[in-house]
């Protein structure tokens, strides 16, 4: 398969286009005789605002050697929008470069050489650089060698009335604040939505919660630290998939609701020295 080669205009179609009016892009066909200055200005500035908007999060090439810049832009995470402000970086050498955006509140511009990652991400795209690239010149590539990925992201749908949502984050063993007891917390980036019935929740383990014999979840929120946790008992001291459903008289929030993550260790929550998990809160939306 490949792209279609598109049928150019005839002559006499190009004709009969002077001076009208395109309807998809609001741009005028200028007539043979106009001054090319003045009206190719005026509709140049109109593409340019069209194209504002293809241009966000958009991989360019910032010189000679292997620097990248992404350009600002938005994206939704579930109901919250997520900003970029825009970023330059630089990419490895000899290799397949993977460059995304991560969805905490600041999004984070990163790359890699392994892979997308298994945690949520903004994928901007993949780069090949130097003997991996297109020309095999060390330290060096061309515009022909970024293949853009923004458009996995580009369709998403969003949450109607009834349907189920979810918000997920990415929890390391750092972030959690110490409670100076057996637990410790953290609270999400996003918050679950005014006006939602909370389903459950499920913690994705990839690295166990080692260091003491104990590690136990509960997903709540601030003051009621197992309100989406009718079990209280699941564990996340070994890589696992593990999830509770929520306890059926706190389910509903009136208010946008920050959730909150505890695990509970055996002693003190500084005996546990790893972990890495994702969590996942899945609701109705109900507006």
């Amino acid at each position: 398969m490949a792209n279609p080669t598109e049928l150019a205009l005839s002559t006499a179609e190009a004709a009969a286009l002077e001076t009208t009016t395109d309807a998809n892009t609001g741009r005028r066909y200028p007539k043979e005789s106009e001054n090319f200055v003045t009206t190719g200005i005026e509709e140049r500035a109109k593409a340019n605002r069209i194209l504002s908007l293809t241009n966000q999060l958009r991989l360019v090439k910032t010189g000679s050697g292997l620097g990248y810049g992404v350009w600002s832009g938005d994206f939704s995470v579930g109901a919250a929008i997520r900003t970029y402000a825009g970023g330059t970086g630089t990419l490895a050498n000899d290799d397949t470069n993977y460059v995304y955006l991560t969805t905490a509140s600041t999004p984070v511009l990163t790359d890699n050489v392994t892979g997308w990652p298994t945690t949520p991400h903004i994928r901007v795209a993949v780069v090949l650089t130097g003997t991996a690239s297109a020309a095999g010149t060390t330290s060096e590539y061309n515009e022909e060698d970024i293949t853009d990925h923004r458009g996995s992201a580009v369709f998403a749908a969003q949450v109607q009335p009834g349907i189920v949502g979810h918000v997920s984050q990415s929890l390391e063993f750092g972030d959690f604040t110490d409670n100076t007891d057996a637990t410790g917390y953290v609270d999400f980036d996003t918050n679950i939505p005014a006006s939602a019935i909370v389903l459950g929740w499920e913690a994705v383990v990839s690295t166990g919660f080692t260091g003491d014999t104990t590690a136990v979840i509960q997903v709540g929120i601030a003051g009621d630290l197992d309100a989406f946790s009718a079990d209280t008992a699941q564990s996340v001291l070994a890589a696992a998939s593990v999830g509770s459903g929520a306890l059926a008289l706190e389910a509903y929030r009136g208010a946008a609701t920050t959730p909150r993550v505890t695990v509970t260790g055996g002693a003190d929550f500084t005996s546990i020295s790893a972990g890495v998990m994702v969590v996942t809160i899945f609701y109705i939306d109900l507006k």
